[in-house]
């Protein structure tokens, strides 16, 4: 089979060997639909933690899981939703992915969170949610109901992908994220209908989801920290770009300071998360001024404001609101 001419070649990289993207789709299709063994794939993907993935590579590998994605499209959305990946690869990720989804709840926009329900990167996002009271979805009629009473809904990646979910899998037993963990952060369980937000650290391997960013077709918010910064650090702003099918518009650029915080987040507990992002949706504790410059880039980018500078002053009065 040709699959195991391009398993070959992979395992046997020199220089410039690279798969290109249909050899890569059709070793990643093999590999989803059980064609190699643990060993055989276990191989893979160590050859490419190594090497590092080739854009061909990351693309044959979304192609891939794409054409095996549950076709499902949340019925009776007044707005355009926006999809949060949760897959603990930056550290922080599930400050960012709750507090995003409880403050766009406030603005009606619908949040489709997806992801596992465990973190290397320290709390997960699914315990936070828990503690706020959103329970991953044991079905799709489930996350429809979710998302017409309460706004938000966790779709665990098994729901709409099981193969990439035992591809995400592999991390407990290789110790480290995978090309899975990255090309996870441009699914779309709506299939899609949703703005995709996508979270990258300079200088770690999250970074390397910028060979992929521009060339898949879709609607991306992307938030950039600088080295040795993350999403815990609710002083620092992150770069914040717009990337609408490989047309790059930049919203935010990144903060050199840090702001002051009036109070700064827990990080190590999920219900001290989940009190600290209800007193701040309540309006007992101000937005910290990064979340709201990421709100007013969802508002623009879901077109909920006829244009980015009506979308900043949406995002800064309602702040206000929350605040006083």
């Amino acid at each position: 089979m040709q699959f195991v001419a391009d398993l070959r070649r992979l395992l046997q990289r020199e220089g410039d060997s690279a798969l290109d993207e249909v050899s890569a789709a059709r070793l990643w299709g093999a590999i989803f639909d059980g064609s190699l063994d643990q060993l055989e794939i276990g191989a893979v993907m160590a050859a490419l933690i190594v090497a590092g993935e080739s854009r061909e590579e990351l693309l044959g590998l979304h192609r891939a899981a794409a054409e095996r994605l549950v076709h499902w499209s949340p019925p009776g959305l007044a707005t355009r939703a926006v999809a949060i990946p949760a897959y603990g690869l930056v550290p922080g990720e599930a400050l960012i992915v709750t507090m995003t989804a409880a403050l766009l709840r406030r603005f009606e926009i619908p949040v489709i969170i997806h992801g596992v329900l465990d973190s290397r990167c320290g709390v997960s996002s699914a315990s936070v949610l828990r503690a706020l009271g959103v329970l991953p979805c044991a079905n799709f009629a489930q996350a429809v109901e979710q998302l017409r009473n309460a706004g938000v809904a966790f779709l665990p990646v098994q729901l709409f992908c099981p193969a990439f979910a035992a591809l995400l899998a592999l991390r407990a037993r290789l110790g480290v994220e995978n090309s899975a963990h990255l090309v996870a952060q441009a699914l779309d369980p709506a299939h899609g209908g949703a703005t995709r937000l996508r979270f990258s650290v300079a200088g770690t391997r999250s970074e390397r989801f910028e060979t992929l960013g521009l060339v898949v077709e879709g609607d991306f918010l992307t938030l950039t920290w600088p080295a040795g910064r993350s999403p815990l650090n609710l002083t620092i702003r992150p770069r914040i770009e717009r990337v609408c099918d490989g047309a790059r518009e930049l919203l935010f650029e990144a903060d050199v300071w840090e702001m002051p915080s009036a109070s700064a987040p827990p990080t190590d507990d999920a219900h001290s998360v989940a009190q600290w992002i209800e007193r701040v949706v309540g309006g007992a504790s101000a937005a910290p001024v990064p979340a709201v410059n990421l709100v007013a880039a969802c508002l623009y980018a879901v077109g909920r404001a006829p244009d980015f500078s009506q979308a900043k002053a949406m995002a800064s009065l309602r702040a206000g609101r929350l605040a006083a």
